[in-house]
C-alpha cells in the first residue's frame, strides 16, 4: 500500500469557441488558408512551449496532501512526482497536512541547490497556499512537516512560563527533553527547536547504533549548571545529562551562525597526582595503554598497548539529498561514511560539513562533498539504480 503523499489533480477546462461562417463559395479557399495558418501557428506555439517547459521534482510523504494543476503532471511513482511547467508561469499549490501535522516549511531549489523564492499563505481548513514563479530551469520541491501537538504544547508553555517537556512519542530517537526553562529559550535568541536539538544529539551520539554508549538513553535534561569555560560570542553553551544521572553529562555547544550543535565530553580538572606527574615530565610510553576522546559510538584501532579512538560527526546534511537517496533519517548515509573514515584509519575527533552537491534525475545519480575539520575532503556519489554509495579522498 502506497503511504506516500497523495496528489489531488485540479482539473482546468478551457473553452475554445470558434465560429466559421461560410457566405459564398469564393470565401472557402480563403477560409482554408486561414485555418491552415492557424494550425501552423498552433504548432509553432506548441514547439515554443515544449522548449521552455521545465520539470518540478517532488518527493512524497505521508504527512500531507498537495493539490496542483492536473495539466502539469508528467510522471508519478510511489516515491516522487514530476511536473512539467512552462517558465514564467505562476505556480500555485495547496498543501493540506494530515491530522496531527503542521506544514513547517517548503524547500524550492534548483539542481545546484540554489534557493528559489517562494511565498506561503494561509488558506482555508488549515491548508497553506504555495506560490512561486517557474524559473528557466528544472527544480526540486520538498515539503517538511512536524507534529501539531508539539507546537501547541510549546505555545502553552511559553504563555504559562512552565517548564516545557517534549513527549517521547514522535520525537527523534524516542527522547524526552527536560529542564527547558524560559531563560534557556531566551538565551538562544528564538532559535531553539526541541526536535532539531534532539535530532542533532541522537545523530552525533549515534543513539540507534548497537555500538553506541548512549543507546539506552531515553531522557535528556538541560542542566542549570553554568558553563565556566572559555566562551565565544557566537556560540551558546549548556551542559546536558542523561536518564536523570547528573554524572553522565556532556557539553552542548550551539553554533548560531551555522545553526548546528557539537556535543563533547566536559574536560575534567587535573588531580594533584596528575599535576605532579606532568611537572616531573612523566610521559606515556609505547608499553602504556592510552585512549582518546570517547567515540560516541565509534570504534578503536590498534594493539593492546596503544588505542586510537575515532569520533566522527557530519553536519548540515541536506534533507533534499537524503530524500533522493531514500534514507530520510540519514542513518545509512552516516554509517557508510563513518565506515569509510575508519577504513582510512583516521583518528581523533573528526567533524565533517556536508557541502556542495548535485543531483542528476536523468542518470539517477548524486554527487557530494564533505569538508573535514582535520583538513581534506571526502568526495562521494550515490547511484540510485544500484542503491550504492561510493567515497574517495581523505
Amino acid at each position: 500500500m502506497d503511504n506516500g503523499m497523495r496528489f489531488k489533480k485540479k482539473k482546468r477546462t478551457t473553452l475554445y469557441a470558434g465560429i466559421v461562417t461560410a457566405v459564398v463559395l469564393i470565401a472557402a479557399l480563403a477560409g482554408l488558408r486561414y485555418l491552415q495558418a492557424e494550425k501552423d501557428a498552433a504548432q509553432n506555439r506548441e514547439t515554443e512551449t515544449q522548449q521552455t517547459e521545465h520539470t518540478i521534482l517532488m518527493y512524497k510523504t505521508s504527512d500531507g496532501v498537495v493539490e496542483f494543476d492536473a495539466a502539469w503532471m508528467k510522471t508519478d511513482s510511489d516515491t516522487e512526482t514530476v511536473l512539467s511547467v512552462e517558465e514564467n508561469t505562476l505556480v500555485t499549490m495547496l498543501v493540506t497536512p494530515e491530522d496531527g501535522k503542521l506544514l513547517e516549511s517548503v524547500d524550492v531549489v534548483d539542481y545546484q541547490f540554489n534557493k528559489i523564492d517562494s511565498f506561503l499563505r494561509d488558506a482555508e481548513n488549515g491548508a497553506t497556499r504555495v506560490n512561486f514563479v517557474m524559473p528557466d530551469m528544472d527544480i526540486i520541491m520538498n515539503f517538511n512537516f512536524r507534529n501539531e501537538e508539539t507546537e501547541s504544547e510549546a505555545e502553552t508553555e511559553r504563555e504559562t512560563g512552565t517548564e516545557p517537556e517534549t513527549e517521547t512519542e514522535g520525537m527523534p530517537y524516542g527522547l524526552a527533553l527536560h529542564g527547558l526553562t524560559p531563560d534557556i529559550i531566551t538565551s538562544y535568541n528564538g532559535q531553539f527547536d526541541d526536535r532539531y536539538f534532539l535530532q542533532q544529539l541522537g545523530d552525533a551520539l549515534h543513539m540507534d547504533s548497537a555500538r553506541s554508549d548512549y543507546r539506552d538513553v531515553t531522557d535528556v535534561t538541560i542542566s542549570q549548571e553554568p558553563y565556566e569555560g572559555e566562551q565565544e560570542a557566537d556560540k551558546i553553551y549548556h551542559y546536558i545529562y542523561f536518564n536523570n544521572d547528573a554524572e553522565r553529562k556532556i557539553l552542548s555547544t550551539y553554533y548560531m551562525k551555522d545553526n548546528a550543535y557539537v556535543f563533547t565530553e566536559p574536560e575534567e580538572p587535573e588531580t594533584e597526582t596528575e599535576t605532579q606527574a606532568a611537572a616531573a615530565g612523566s610521559t606515556a610510553t609505547e608499553n602504556t595503554q592510552t585512549s582518546g576522546t570517547p567515540s560516541y559510538g565509534g570504534t578503536t584501532a590498534g594493539n593492546t598497548q596503544t588505542t586510537e579512538t575515532t569520533s566522527f560527526d557530519v553536519l548540515q546534511v541536506s534533507t533534499v539529498f537524503l530524500a533522493f537517496t531514500g534514507d530520510e533519517s540519514g542513518e545509512r548515509f552516516y554509517q557508510e561514511l563513518f565506515n569509510y573514515v575508519l577504513e582510512k584509519k583516521a583518528g581523533g575527533n573528526i567533524v565533517g560539513t556536508f557541502g556542495t552537491y548535485s543531483i542528476s534525475p536523468e542518470d539517477e545519480k548524486a554527487e557530494f562533498m564533505v569538508t573535514l575539520n582535520v583538513g581534506g575532503t571526502i568526495q562521494g556519489s550515490f547511484d540510485k539504480k544500484k542503491n550504492v554509495f561510493e567515497f574517495s579522498g581523505l
